[in-house]
């Protein structure tokens, strides 16, 4: 694993869930734990750009642990010049966090963080949590773990908070079972989707949730006889999660027609 980069100066601690963080307690890494059982975590952020001095005089930072998702925030007063900063991922050999890019080419600041088997194995979100509107965030990674964030913003004399949100996830994140059944006659798979699954409110990172839904869902039932018309059962679980979330059910149906995405929603999810 590469070695944490600890290279920020940090001048005061901010309150986290009504606790401090404390420098000496930041500095020892605390890990997030994927379905493989290995471990994964965020490391410390660094200025890597030439910033004003007078912009590191209000810098701190703090990591919050919440089950297996963590969380950290650097609160900064940003520069006029720009300000760039560098936050390692601390991944395992083959690991790599990937950021959502659609088909104009636009990347997102949520993302996946992708095992050897280009597998998701978890999610990581970027957002400025007091942002007035004029403040930019670019993200962009480096040698597959390097988080590289370019914040650009209108109003220097304000702090922003930046938030950093890594999530380790399973199957269980989203689902409480997965059966093959019958109906209608013809074989189904049977979702049973926990309510928030896909409940955020930020549409980039519903983006990458539903990446790493479909991956759980595969990876279990891939090897599965009942099994196959991959793409078409994919159309169908990308309908049920943009437009059928309420559902108490989510039904996969291999028999049914690969047509694409577009038209599996206008035939409500059942082509």
């Amino acid at each position: 694993m590469r070695k944490i980069i600890t290279g920020l100066m940090v001048l005061s601690i901010v309150y986290s869930f009504g606790h401090i963080t404390s420098v000496k307690a930041l500095e020892k890494t605390t890990y997030l734990i994927t379905e493989e059982n290995k471990k994964i975590a965020i490391g410390l952020p660094t200025m890597i750009s030439n910033v004003k001095t007078e912009a590191l005089k209000e810098t701190s930072y703090s990591k919050v642990m919440d089950g297996n998702s963590e969380v950290l925030n650097i609160t900064l007063v940003p520069s006029t010049l720009g300000t760039k900063i560098q936050v390692p991922l601390e991944l395992n050999k083959g690991e790599t966090a990937v950021f959502y890019k659609n088909e104009f080419g636009r990347t997102f600041n949520s993302g996946n963080i992708y095992n050897k088997y280009n597998h998701s194995i978890g999610v990581i979100d970027v957002k400025v949590a007091n942002n007035d509107g004029n403040t930019q965030i670019i993200t962009s990674i480096d040698s597959n773990n390097i988080l590289l964030l370019n914040v650009k913003t209108k109003n220097v004399s304000n702090l922003i908070d930046i938030q950093v949100n890594m999530k380790a996830t399973s199957f269980s994140t989203y689902f409480t079972k997965s059966e093959w059944i019958y109906r209608g006659g013809i074989t189904s798979l049977s979702l049973s989707q926990k309510p928030d699954v896909a409940s955020s409110k930020n549409s980039d990172l519903n983006k990458v949730i539903k990446i790493d839904a479909w991956d759980k869902i595969k990876s279990i039932h891939t090897n599965n006889s009942k099994w196959y018309n991959s793409e078409g059962m994919q159309n169908q679980f990308d309908c049920h999660f943009d437009f059928a979330k309420k559902k108490d059910l989510w039904n996969l149906e291999p028999d049914r027609p690969n047509v694409d995405y577009f038209s599996t929603v206008l035939a409500s999810c059942n082509p």
